[in-house]
């Protein structure tokens, strides 16, 4: 089937989108809903990158930068092992940039602990990946892999998967991730609109998947390992509230299977759930995203969270970005989701214009489409 070709403008959206979103929920993240409720509606219009100090992004933007910059320096896709070097160098190369530890990004946990372990074994992910995890981390960052639209999707999923596996190794983060790159491709290049019928697709994709393991991508992971300690950092940055600081760990049981094919089937059955509950939410845009998904910490939650938030809002990825910022729970990460997912819809120029030069890392976000968008037409 050949696709519809895609335009600079969906291209740009889905990087500005993840940013734009990024940045409007950093200063709501942890927040409750009765703080929440004290500055009103998110749908008002003076709600939005309106200065610079508003445009500051999270670790969501900065990894999937760095990720993006491991997928646009390829000509094609490597072998699994190359590719897991050159993702797990984007990692370490985020972990060092000075902007990342300036107090102002909260960096997961688990990202953090499995960089620190790749700093000792940058060639040995599966010691630094934490098998118990399928927090959000895994596909907050995937989204700009959609834009190498040369890669078959076969070739999508193995690297968004592991570029997933190698800070989060439960199979749930994996499917999410995939499914994540797998819904902004296709609303990037028309396969699916952004309505209901997106679900429909992407139930019938985890479903297509649910008992493919790339084994000579992801190698033994699906044998796991005893789950490792990670020390907890202490993360400082400004919020509404003044100094915030958080501890927030998610704790998973470690996957246990008798076969790869059961390990990566019960990450797919728990994306299937998460989709199926998207369903039977009804479309409110006055409700939290996070009743869909009960905060968005985790891989699912935060995916599902974004499809609801993006279907209550058609034809209008502002509000939808807003309303995603104000919710009770993983604020910036759910946003960062649902704008990659409205640009790829919508465009980039579907947002107000006047965000862009207060928004931080712009000359990046430029510069790695125009380089994604190249390798993929090489």
């Amino acid at each position: 089937m050949k696709l519809k070709d895609t335009t600079t403008d969906k291209r740009h959206g889905i990087m500005f989108g993840l940013a734009y979103g990024d940045a409007l929920g950093r200063p709501t993240e942890f927040m409750k809903a009765s703080t929440l409720a004290k500055f009103g509606s998110p749908f008002r219009h003076s709600v939005g990158l309106n200065k610079p100090q508003q445009g500051i992004v999270t670790d969501d933007t900065q990894m999937s930068i760095y990720i993006g910059r491991a997928a646009a320096h390829v000509g094609r896709v490597e072998p699994g092992p190359l590719m897991a070097d050159r993702f797990a160098a984007a990692i370490l190369t985020w972990r060092k940039d000075p902007k990342s530890m300036d107090g102002q990004r909260a960096p997961g946990v688990t990202c953090m602990g499995a960089a620190d372990a790749l700093a000792r074994n940058p060639r040995q992910w599966l010691l630094a990946t934490r098998p118990d995890s399928k927090g959000n981390g895994a596909n907050m960052r995937v989204s700009p892999l959609a834009l190498r639209t040369d890669w078959t999707w076969d070739q999508l999923a193995k690297a968004s998967q592991l570029q997933a596996a190698i800070t989060h190794g439960h199979p749930t983060a994996l499917a999410a991730a995939n499914l994540t790159a797998v819904a902004v491709r296709m609303l990037l290049e028309g396969v699916a609109e952004p309505t209901e019928g997106l679900i429909d697709h992407l139930l019938a994709y985890a479903y297509d998947q649910r008992n493919r393991y790339h084994g000579d991508w992801l190698g033994h992971l699906w044998q796991g390992a005893p789950a490792r300690k990670v020390a907890v950092r202490r993360n400082w940055w400004d919020d509404a509230d003044g100094l915030l600081m958080t501890a927030l760990a998610p704790k998973f049981k470690t996957v246990t299977a008798q076969s790869p094919e059961a390990y990566i089937q019960r990450g797919w059955d728990e994306m299937i759930d998460a989709l199926l509950g998207v369903y039977r939410m009804p479309r409110n845009q006055e409700q939290d995203p996070c009743d869909v998904a009960g905060g968005g910490w985790v891989a699912e939650g935060a995916l599902a969270a974004s499809l609801h938030t993006l279907l209550c809002f058609p034809g209008d990825p502002t509000n939808a970005l807003r309303r995603a910022a104000f919710t009770d729970g993983d604020s910036d990460s759910i946003a960062s989701i649902t704008g990659a997912l409205a640009g790829a819809a919508y465009g980039r120029k579907a947002f107000p214009s006047h965000w862009i030069p207060n928004l931080e890392y712009r000359r990046e976000l430029e510069g790695l489409t125009a380089d994604l968008t190249a390798a993929s037409r090489r």
